[in-house]
């Protein structure tokens, strides 16, 4: 199920593979697993397609994942040096507290209240002009937003989602995939939009799945439940 929330003691083993994304580009960086300490993680240090060695700056952020058990697992560490260890050579990066479970390409999504543009599709395949309205909640391919009117299933919208942190304002054109009720009062209705984002690049992407993993684990520690299922 994608989604779960697993602790690194649970998952994290010495021989492990472990891949890493890169936020410049859309490459996937392979390595496993040296050594543990309670707090580092001994990473074999990772090689680009022409066998040149990947060395980050101290202190930047990485996208990765650990394969276990047949699924993989996300998680968020930070750079802290590199170096040799048993005569191969190495990072050595944070150990992140959680790590969370996903497959394929599914994403989990949260609960938040950000501000959103939207842009529909009109009648002769235009577009009418923007409406400010609340993004519902959000994932890492998806998001859902209250509007005033139904929207066609398979329609498109062009959104400026608003105030997202180490993105600020994304821009992106969506598609249309659900579309329900949403009873405010007696005298009021308005509809739940739900939207398949289009055509976002690996790197905006693995900045989207960093501030919804942060969210996560904000949520995780107050008990708040997230909400069902991928976008």
């Amino acid at each position: 199920m994608a989604g779960d929330i697993m602790s690194a003691e649970a998952i994290l083993k010495i021989g492990q593979r472990l891949a890493f994304f890169s936020d410049a580009s859309d490459e996937k960086y392979t390595s496993r697993i040296e050594d543990l300490s309670e707090k580092e993680i001994v990473a074999a240090m990772p090689m680009d397609r022409k066998r040149r060695p990947i060395i980050p700056i101290e202190g930047q952020h990485l996208y990765g994942m650990a394969f276990a058990n047949e699924c993989q697992y996300r998680f968020f560490s930070v750079f802290h040096k590199k170096g040799m260890n048993n005569n191969i050579p190495c990072w050595w990066i944070s150990k992140p507290e959680k790590l969370e479970r996903f497959q394929n390409r599914a994403f989990v999504r949260v609960r938040v209240n950000l501000p959103i543009q939207v842009q529909a599709m009109d009648q002769e395949g235009g577009f009418l002009p923007p409406q400010m309205t609340q993004v519902i909640d959000i994932s890492g391919s998806g998001v859902s937003f209250v509007f005033d009117r139904a929207l066609p299933i398979e329609s498109q919208v062009i959104m400026e989602v608003h105030n997202l942190p180490e993105i600020g304002t994304l821009q992106v054109m969506g598609r249309v995939m659900r579309c329900s009720t949403v009873e405010l009062d007696d005298a009021t209705k308005r509809y739940q939009i739900g939207v398949r984002m289009l055509n976002l690049t690996r790197p905006i992407r693995n900045r989207l799945v960093r501030y919804i993993f942060d969210v996560q684990r904000q949520e995780l520690a107050k008990g708040v439940g997230l909400s069902g299922g991928p976008t």
